[in-house]
Parts: C-alpha cells; sequence; structure tokens
C-alpha cells in the first residue's frame, strides 16, 4: 500500500489537453446554465422593471370544486 499511493498521487498530477479542455467546458456550461435559471427565476421581475411597472407575482389558480375520488 505504501508503494502504491506515490504511483495514484503521480499519474493525477498531469492533464493532458483533452482533460483540461473538459474541465474548461464543464466550467462554461456551470456558469451559462447558472445565469440561465437565474433569468428564468427573475424574469418577471426584470420585465416590470424595465416597463416601469411594479412586479407582482403570480397566484396559483384557485379550484372552483375540490375533486372527488372515483371510489365514493
Amino acid at each position: 500500500m505504501g508503494v502504491a499511493m506515490p504511483v495514484i498521487f503521480f499519474k493525477l498530477n498531469y492533464l493532458d489537453p483533452g482533460s483540461g479542455s473538459l474541465l474548461v467546458q464543464l466550467l462554461a456550461a456551470g456558469l451559462i446554465g447558472g445565469i440561465g435559471i437565474l433569468l428564468k427565476m427573475f424574469w418577471g421581475r426584470i420585465k416590470a422593471f424595465f416597463k416601469g411597472e411594479k412586479y407582482a407575482p403570480p397566484q396559483p389558480a384557485a379550484e372552483e370544486e375540490p375533486r372527488e375520488t372515483e371510489g365514493e
């Protein structure tokens, strides 16, 4: 075990261009995806800001009658 650890550690010190490219792509996808999710979450506020209106969050639609199950 004492001999295997330095060999494994030595192999982890090397990153070839393909691995570096993969890491850059993962970081870029994470950042772009995160920005996209933030825009989706705050789109109503952003739109209201540029229109000069006050943001009112959408209200869930209320059901008129409660649903009945088939067994009753």
